[in-house]
């Protein structure tokens, strides 16, 4: 940051990141903004919030298992065609016109009416299966009025079963069902030994035991093994009911150890009643069987399990994930007992389902026969809803529906008592069939083969593949379409080279051996497996948090678990000191290498054993208080499978192989066959290491912690064994900082791209979000365009992150539980004689006043009385320990909660001086029960006079110091791409500390100026602190690694950085360069320059616009009777009318255009180019221009068509209006201004207001928040709330024209009578709402006026139209005047298009 160079613009920028915004502002070495193109250079870029891949990767996964079982299929058909061609030539042409209806002039009228047994219904035998019509005519009267002729599962069984010849059509049915049907794969016996009534319930829960140990490695749950048989037994009894067999398996399933804490017995109790639930089939709390913050539901046994089980993955680790697996597998099995009871086949066990539904539904029809005409017609209803017939209520509940319609009669009764056992009118077809296996589907098939091939030898062709003929897994040829699938770290089966060539997609990652047709026979022979499933791990894989292009760890390697004890040990404080390396080794060596779980207990013991002088060490630091979290699991594993070669340095190599093989590798095939390339191990010990698999990765790499060096050669890894200093103390020395900022931006500087595909890369990689990723691509967009706008890059880049604004609920939440959780554990001796949980029961706002009490036990901090929590709010108030003067710091961990007397008393004087002898026994307390901080003790008990220069360094490392990694991957970003910039780090403390100083208000519901001036205030930060603190910027500054001395920070007499700008006693106000005693800035200038900008009007707003891919419509098909009341239906496909298969509708539209309607009085209408229609215009587009416009016409045209009745002929003709496509792409957000209104497009339909609102500074404060000001001064609300609306009203009949749309701005004059009448704020009685408050209302009215997409309901001002909604029902017209205003991501660039030059 040196003088300029001649020529050269010297400037600052400043930068608000947020994941849908970025504020920014470029100024002068004297805080002014910069002048730049005749603009002020202040503005706010806004964008789409990054989203997760889990919804387009649910799509492209339902898409492959289709595509999969096409593929299938087709196998089949091939093997059958030319034995059926003897028999039916037209049999398998006929079964694909089956999907043709008979209105549809395209089906062959050959085969009309004749679908399956042509000649079958010539004989007039009826509709069914022919040996089964036959079988039924061999059958006695009463027994063959039951027997089902058409029922798929009946042709099974009677295939399995019947020793006769079958038609041939009727196998390649069944079969062709079995195959499509096929089951799962989770159970990996082989066929031949598979029974489906064979659970291990004693491994299963002995692996649900050992993942509790994981998961909870406080007193874990643990399942009672001695109860195993009993509880199988209960969870296998379909004879009782199952919410019996559930509540009977909550009480067996805990083990209850005597003694064991009464809480702790009773969270094993709920994770007992959840297990059960979920294991059967009811919705279970995932946060209960966890004991965690979760707060998420999951029952297995709806259709979007797979979905809730896709949400929970996200917030859990590799352990509870592999946790609820397992839950979910043991529920599968039971489930399948249920289904195929008692070791029956499926088809044996869908044919019991057939009989009893054909059973209850007869008594149920008896039943409704019996009732009036209102409950027959609602019972008809509910069947015809629960079988399909017609479209489900949103509220259906067959059971709960049904139950209420039985009345008290004997069959209601009798109905009503198998409707609570469960299971009734049980349907063949389920979701739950999803746990039936594919070995019963291929036993069947098997079965089936044996049967018919003395009458169709070729039936039994052997498997080409012979290895499965060896283990029995699929002898026959046909077997390979059930028990064979494609792995899934195979993915797409093409390569990344040729689907580049078609789609321009990046979703494969497949390795071919060798080209041709790839089969399920041939499969392994076409596809290298261990490659394909090397580069999908490789692609899940993130890489490290520091060295940008290193893959990480896996999580179980030896020397990622080595760091992670490391650091817990050199974190941990025996009897207040670190512990001495060489204790630390002894631990390491004695204890960790010994147990997998090492807890306070064995570590006190241990201490006591081997330091005599430590008699009862007092250990503190650890994160969970009463063990450690990491282990050397995987050591102790390999050691009891490889002996002493895992300590012998030339093997660990090849172990660290291992691991990281057993890691990437589920497929244990694979994984034996990788073993055999590790020489030295025994058929033995690799038989133990196929069974022994780790899951889940690090967060650093090898190269991190091994690869790089300090001045004495030392790795960071030695130094964390051989000094008690932990991993971030010893990372961020400077000469560990340089070098890991040397290798990033080798990386970032890549001369074969430019510098946004490098970030990019980058990106595509690192261990962040999608929305951290997102704001990281839109901000480098930012700075270059003010560079480029400028002219040269900046003197310095501020930047600063703000925090998820959606965290505050979630807070209040995790502050409860967690209280709770240190209530029952650490701080129960301080809470017992207290009424503290019952309280925190009964308090439904968790603010900071209630959190403080809680905190405190109770009790004032000052004085150790209780405080009354009624009392809360009007006795007591929030104190500052350490007074603002020295530090500048709002957080919890500098306030606490007290008489309003004690704090009136105390004044500047801080609690040390004037409390610390009385109660800092009382604060010890606190911070030994985990209720404080040991900051938030360090600051009770700190003098600011008696501070010494080491306590003075920690205090200002707090203030300047961002940890945050998404902090860290920005400012390595910049500092590579401007490497004569100085990146400075500033935390979003410090401009909030700026914004209370001068009464900056921040009310976010506004517009979205407040972006900006927090990044003026963000460069501010960063300018002032670079000149006025020089020897503390190794801090702050990227890139800067000089040593700071603690003398210097001795010389502070303030940790409050900006306490220059105080006018008092000891400051004029003027900072000044300590170095060159040149002035910095003076405070009065500063605090109008910050208010003048407050008060902006206008500044630059830029929205990121983008075009629409992904799904084409939505995926509901609307009835053929229904899709003439919609004016565009989507066919099915091209060749099926819309007037009898029905059609698509909610067409997504790419992005849109904008024609030119030629007539008397032409037209300029905005209209909709649809994704499904992408794939036509690029193809267009590659033959030139020309061919594309005209091809982009023909596309819109259906807008613009209607249909008149030719007088001559009597039939309908299509009539196309002359149009031009004047603007070919028009994306989303893109910036209209037509005469006074000014808006971005949602859509051809929606206009997005993009004016911003400006309110007084008056109504600023009312807003600020929520309210505050009115709830404290209650006798003002009236004419506060009034003034407000009127405040907005105002500016809304000014500048606000676009509202005029639905008569908005008309209503919300109207409105203000209603208004006035509201209560102040919305009142609730039993967590109901009763009134909208004015505050509400405010609030809506401001999400409505927003520059954004925001609709809210305003219908207590007399709106029924949601306010915001501004939708043009025949679309958006637009003027000749109109213009089009494209800008760059600052909007420092612009260009106007308007729409009559065109």
């Amino acid at each position: 940051m040196s003088s300029s160079k001649q020529g050269l613009r010297r400037y600052h920028l400043g930068l608000d990141i947020g994941t849908n915004s970025i504020g920014w502002t470029a100024i002068d070495d004297h805080f002014s903004l910069l002048r730049v193109k005749g603009k002020n250079a202040i503005g706010v870029r806004t964008f789409k919030e990054g989203e997760t891949a889990a919804d387009r990767r649910g799509f492209r996964t339902a898409r492959r298992r289709l595509s999969r079982r096409r593929w299938r299929l087709q196998f089949l058909d091939e093997f059958f065609a030319p034995y059926l061609a003897e028999v039916d030539p037209n049999f398998l042409a006929r079964l694909k016109q089956s999907d043709i209806s008979a209105k549809d002039p395209a089906k062959n009228q050959e085969f009309m009416g004749k679908l399956l047994f042509p000649d079958q219904e010539a004989a007039s035998d009826g509709n069914g299966y022919p040996t089964l019509i036959q079988m039924r005519k061999e059958m006695p009267a009463e027994k063959a009025a039951d027997f089902p002729v058409f029922n798929i599962y009946q042709l099974r069984y009677a295939l399995m079963n019947e020793k006769r010849k079958f038609d041939l059509r009727e196998i390649y049915l069944a079969v062709h069902h079995i195959v499509k049907y096929r089951g799962n794969f989770l159970n990996n016996t082989s066929v031949d030994k598979f029974k489906a009534d064979q659970i291990d319930f004693n491994k299963s829960f002995e692996t649900l035991n050992d993942l509790f140990r994981q998961v909870q490695q406080i007193t874990p749950f643990q399942i009672d093994l001695t109860k195993v048989d009993e509880l199988g037994k209960l969870l296998l009894d379909t004879k009782q009911k199952k919410l019996d067999r559930q509540k009977a398996a909550a009480k067996l399933l805990p083990l209850i150890e005597d003694g064991t804490d009464k809480e702790i017995v009773k969270a094993h109790q709920q994770t007992a009643r959840e297990i059960s639930k979920l294991i059967l089939g009811y919705k279970a709390k995932v946060g209960l069987i966890l004991q965690n913050n979760l707060d998420q539901t999951l029952d297995m046994s709806t259709e979007n399990s797979d979905d809730q089980l896709m949400q929970i993955a996200e917030e859990l680790d590799d352990y509870q994930m592999e946790l609820i697996n397992q839950l979910s597998l043991l529920y599968s099995q039971i489930m399948l007992n249920e289904i195929v009871p008692n070791g029956e086949t499926v088809s044996a066990s869908m044919l019991n389902r057939y009989y009893k539904h054909r059973r209850q539904l007869k008594e149920l029809k008896t039943y409704g026969a019996a009732c009036d005409k209102k409950i027959r017609e609602q019972l008809d209803h509910l069947y015809a809803e629960y079988i399909g017939q017609v479209p489900k209520d949103s509220k259906f509940d067959f059971t709960k529906d049904l139950k209420k319609l039985m009345d008290k009669s004997d069959l209601g009764q009798k109905i009503k008592g198998e409707i609570e056992a469960g299971d009734y009118l049980p349907k063949q077809r389920t979701s739950a069939n999803g746990v039936i296996p594919h070995q019963m589907h291929q036993q069947e098939l098997d079965q089936i083969i044996e049967n018919q091939k003395e009458y169709y030898p070729w039936l039994a062709e052997p498997n080409l593949v012979e290895k499965n003929i060896k283990n029995k897994n699929a002898k026959y040829y046909l077997d390979q379409l059930v028990s064979f699938r494609v792995p899934y770290y195979v993915g797409p089966m093409i390569t990344l080279a040729d689907q580049q060539k078609t789609s321009k997609a990046s979703f494969a990652w497949a390795v071919r051996k060798e080209a041709g047709k790839i089969t399920p026979w041939n499969f392994y022979d076409k596809i290298d497996r261990e490659k394909s499933a090397n580069n999908f791990i490789k692609r899940m894989t993130h890489k490290d948090t520091y060295l940008l292009s290193e893959d990480v760890l896996p999580a179980s390697s030896l020397l990622y678990q080595k760091y992670t004890v490391l650091d817990e040990l050199n974190n941990i404080r025996v009897n207040g000191r670190k512990l001495q390396p060489a204790l630390k080794q002894a631990i390491y060596t004695d204890l960790f290498k010994k147990r997998k779980t090492v807890n306070l207990k064995a570590l006190t013991n241990f201490l006591t054993v081997h330091e005599p002088t430590l008699t009862k060490p007092k250990i503190k630091g650890l994160s969970n208080g009463r063990s450690f979290n990491s282990s050397l699991g995987t050591y102790i594993d390999m050691s009891k499978i490889l002996g002493n070669r895992v300590d012998d340095l030339n093997y660990r190599d090849d172990i660290e192989k291992i691991i990281e093989w057993s890691t990437v590798f589920e497929d244990s095939e694979i994984y034996g066959d990788k073993l055999q390339e590790i020489q030295w191990l025994t058929n033995e010990q690799r038989e133990k290491l196929v069974r022994k698999r780790y899951q889940g990765w690090g967060r650093l790499s090898k190269k991190l912690l091994t690869g790089i060096t300090d001045e004495n050669g030392q790795r960071i890894i030695d130094l964390m064994w051989d000094t008690n200093k932990n991993f971030m103390q010893i990372v961020h020395q400077p000469v560990f900082e340089e070098q890991i900022t040397e290798l990033n931006q080798q990386l970032l500087q890549d001369a074969d791209k430019s510098p946004l595909e490098v970030v990019d890369d980058i990106l595509a990689d690192a261990y962040t979000s999608p929305q951290n990723k997102k704001a990281i691509r839109q901000v480098v967009k930012v700075v270059a365009d003010v560079v480029k706008a400028v002219g040269n890059a900046p003197a310095s880049i501020s930047i600063e992150f703000a925090r998820n604004e959606d965290r505050n609920k979630e807070l209040k939440n995790s502050r409860r539980r967690s209280i709770e959780k240190l209530y029952h554990e650490t701080a129960e001796k301080l809470v017992k004689q207290t009424n503290l949980l019952e309280e925190l029961g009964n308090v439904k706002d968790l603010n900071d006043r209630y959190y403080l009490y809680f905190t405190q036990a109770g009790r004032d901090m000052y004085d150790g009385m209780p405080i009354n929590i009624d009392e809360i709010s009007t006795h007591y108030e929030i104190d500052h320990i350490l007074p603002q003067s020295f530090l500048k710091d709002n957080s919890l961990d500098n306030r606490v909660l007290v008489k309003k007397s004690e704090n009136a008393a105390k004044s500047d004087r801080v609690p040390a001086k004037l409390y610390g002898a009385k109660m800092r026994a009382f604060w010890k307390q606190l911070k030994e029960s985990q209720l404080i901080s040991n900051r938030k003790y360090l600051n009770l008990t700190t003098d600011p006079e008696q501070v010494d220069k080491y306590q003075m360094q920690g205090f200002v490392h707090r203030q300047l110091v961002e940890t945050r990694q998404i902090i860290k991957l920005a400012a390595n970003i910049f500092g590579s791409l401007y490497p004569d910039s100085a990146v400075i780090e500033t935390r979003a403390e410090l401009t909030k500390q700026l914004r209370e100083k001068f009464s900056l208000y921040k009310v976010r519901d506004v517009n979205d100026y407040h972006h900006a001036v927090d990044a003026y205030l963000t460069a501010f930060a960063g300018h002032y602190l670079y000149q006025r603190y020089p020897k503390l910027r190794p801090m702050f500054v990227y890139g800067d690694y000089a040593k700071i001395y603690a003398d210097d920070l001795k010389r502070l007499r303030s940790v409050n950085l900006f306490h220059d700008l105080e006018k008092d006693q000891y400051n004029s106000g003027t900072a000044v360069n300590p170095e060159t005693k040149e002035k910095i800035v003076d405070v009065d200038w500063l605090s109008d320059y910050v208010s003048k900008i407050q008060h902006f009007k206008y500044m630059l707003i830029s929205k990121a616009v983008y075009t629409q891919h992904g799904h084409l419509y939505g995926a509901t098909i609307l009835p053929a009777a229904q899709v003439d009341k919609i004016s565009t239906p989507i066919g099915i496909k091209d060749d099926k009318p819309v007037d009898i298969y029905g059609a698509y509708t909610n067409e997504v539209a790419a992005y849109m255009a904008i024609v030119r309607v030629n007539g008397k009085k032409p037209k300029y209408k905005v209209v909709s180019v649809p994704v499904r229609m992408l794939q036509r215009l690029k193809i267009a587009e590659q033959k030139g221009h020309a061919q594309y416009m005209q091809t982009l016409h023909d596309v819109l045209s259906r807008n613009f068509t209607s249909f008149k009745k030719n007088r001559k002929t009597g039939l309908k003709e299509a009539v196309v209006k002359d149009f031009d496509v004047l603007v070919p792409c028009v994306r989303y957000n893109q910036l209209v201004i037509d005469g006074d209104v000014k808006f971005t497009l949602g859509s051809a339909a929606y206009q997005h207001n993009a004016k911003q609102l400006v309110l007084s500074d008056h109504s600023l404060e009312t807003l600020a928040n929520n309210f505050e000001y009115v709830r404290k001064h209650p006798d003002e609300a009236d004419e506060r709330m009034t003034m407000l609306y009127d405040d907005i009203l105002a500016q809304v009949n000014r500048y606000f024209t676009l509202y005029d749309k639905n008569k908005f701005r008309e209503k919300l004059n109207a409105g203000r009578d209603k208004y006035m009448k509201l209560p102040t704020f919305s009142q609730f009685e039993n967590n109901k709402k009763t009134a909208i408050g004015k505050s509400e209302a405010i609030v809506n009215i401001l999400s409505g006026l927003h520059a954004n997409a925001a609709k809210t309901d305003l219908k207590c001002l007399g709106m029924s139209t949601p306010f915001g909604q501004l939708q043009s029902q025949s679309g958006i017209e637009l003027t000749e005047n109109a213009k089009l205003v494209y800008q760059s991501p600052t909007g420092l660039f612009s260009r106007e298009v308007l729409l009559k030059d065109l």
